[in-house]
């Protein structure tokens, strides 16, 4: 029998990752309307003449800061503390909007902050990744997966029902139902006929 003593602790620290992550996604996103509404609220046509000269507008400048906002909120969204490698790449993309004027350096350095304290949860869970019974950390499942050496499966699929048509029964198993021809009732003799007889002899 595995050692499941770490089981509650690994659960433990999994569901604090899964808090923290929802909470950093939730300032992220609001960093993110603060550093659109930069963009297009400062005298950005100002900004762009120095550094573009005059090939983009104020508008076309926020268009590019609103889609660079939501590639990076989707990218944090999906850089869970179990894939460091999309954590990396949030931090780099964040650091090139900064040099790039995409993101406002006020809104960049709270950015930057949010995704350094997201690096011990991401030790963390390469640490668990590695401990016996990961990612269920439970003992139920094992004993499943120690009795008959997989998941749960059902012997039928339970989709798709209303396309399944029934099955043919075979008549020869088909019990017979049919209702056996009445037979005829005795007639009842007279009453009057009887009284006689009985009558006749006394």
């Amino acid at each position: 029998m595995n050692d499941t003593s770490h089981y509650d602790k690994c659960r433990t620290l999994m569901n604090i990752h899964k808090a923290r992550h929802q909470k950093r996604t939730i300032f992220f996103s609001v960093l993110t309307l603060m550093n659109l509404y930069l963009a297009i609220a400062l005298p950005v046509k100002y900004h762009l003449s120095l550094i573009y000269g005059n090939f983009l507008s104020g508008i076309t400048f926020g268009l590019f800061v609103f889609i660079y906002g939501a590639g990076l909120l989707a990218l944090l969204l999906f850089s869970i503390p179990e894939k460091p490698k999309l954590l990396i790449l949030t931090i780099l993309l964040i650091i090139s909007g900064i040099m790039l004027n995409f993101i406002h350096l006020i809104v960049g350095i709270p950015m930057l902050v949010i995704c350094l304290s997201q690096i011990p949860d991401c030790r963390q869970a390469v640490w668990i990744q590695k401990q016996d019974g990961y990612p269920y950390f439970n003992e139920r499942f094992d004993e499943q997966m120690q009795y008959f050496g997989k998941e749960y499966q059902p012997d039928h699929a339970l989709d798709n029902l209303h396309d399944a048509e029934m099955l043919d029964i075979p008549e020869e198993s088909t019990p017979d139902f049919t209702v056996s021809p009445k037979t005829e009732m005795p007639e009842i003799p007279d009453i009057s006929e009887f009284e006689v007889q009985n009558h006749d002899n006394f």
